[in-house]
């Protein structure tokens, strides 16, 4: 009991630690309602982006992805960490089609749907890694939403709802503290915080990451990792292992990974450039880690992004 209750209050302390350090700038990109029947493909970004439901319901798809494609609800919120493309719908999306732009299908009263997005600009490199090991996309229904994040969309769904004087500013205003306690749920919340967001919650392995995506071109070894966390060489695995379930290897291929993708849809750099960028000497070699692991070629991968 005493063990489990020391955990957790390291566990707190790492997060609002973390959470200090985090540095971001949230703006409002778009709000107003939709009516009768619309859809729209929206360009990929180079910032993370935040949908709040303000009313009715709202379909999610990613290109290449429909068979994952979901239905969010009035108070839901959807968290996109790589400001990829994505359909927005009233209405499952059954075949890949051009889509219209947010300003054609939009209007200021919310007759039947309603959407409130914002952008969310990484300001810190510490964001940037967080925002890089967070999967592409978190969806929070509002039913599994924290008191105090679901207390802030429902004052979000209200002014968008009455549009009194001022609403739009009110509704600007809100979304650092909105962002800013959804991403304490994604790092709180066990469901949701896995694989490498845990090492993040972690002091020791927290330092390592961000070294390590600080420089994915330097032989990481198991040793080199744990030299970086100060600890042996058996004892940073353990650590690794209990924290986040995987071997130091898998940590790194993870980062190497993630970081691909990132690439991938935000420059037009070559495979062999990100090859390098990630620590591979060889495109060959990047290509056949990048198929084992993402299930598709690099070159496939980028032209369902672009």
């Amino acid at each position: 009991m005493t063990e489990t209750t020391v955990q957790s209050t390291k566990t707190t302390e790492a997060v609002d630690k973390l959470l200090g350090e985090l540095a971001f700038g949230s703006s409002l990109y778009f709000e107003s309602g939709f009516c009768n029947s619309w859809n729209m493909l929206t360009e990929k970004s180079d910032k993370a982006g935040l949908h709040l439901i303000t009313q009715g319901h709202i379909w999610f798809a990613m290109p290449g992805q429909l068979e994952t494609q979901f239905k969010m609800e009035a108070g839901d919120a959807l968290f996109l960490s790589h400001g990829f493309r994505h359909w927005l719908s009233d209405e499952r999306v059954q075949a890949e089609q051009a889509g219209s732009d947010m300003t054609q299908v939009c209007i200021p009263e919310h007759l039947e749907q309603g959407l409130v997005c914002y952008d969310v600009d990484v300001r810190s490199s510490l964001t940037k890694t967080l925002f890089e090991l967070m999967p592409d996309y978190i969806h929070l229904p509002a039913s599994k939403q924290s008191d105090q994040l679901a207390q802030l969309i429902a004052i979000v769904q209200d002014e968008a709802a009455r549009q009194q004087p001022g609403y739009s500013v009110a509704v600007s205003r809100l979304s650092d503290v909105i962002v800013l306690h959804l991403i304490r749920q994604v790092l709180t919340d066990e469901s949701i915080a896995s694989g490498l967001l845990n090492a993040l919650r972690d002091d020791v392995l927290r330092k390592v990451l961000v070294a390590m995506m600080g420089d994915l071109t330097q032989e990481w070894t198991v040793d080199a990792m744990a030299a970086t966390a100060f600890l042996s060489r058996s004892a940073f695995a353990e650590r690794c292992h209990k924290v986040l379930g995987m071997s130091p290897k898998h940590v790194i291929d993870t980062l190497r990974l993630q970081h691909a993708r990132h690439l991938l849809i935000h420059t037009q750099d070559t495979i062999d450039k990100i090859a390098e960028s990630v620590g591979y000497q060889s495109a060959t070699a990047f290509i056949r880690f990048f198929k084992q692991r993402a299930g598709c070629a690099p070159g496939e991968y980028r032209q369902l992004q672009a």
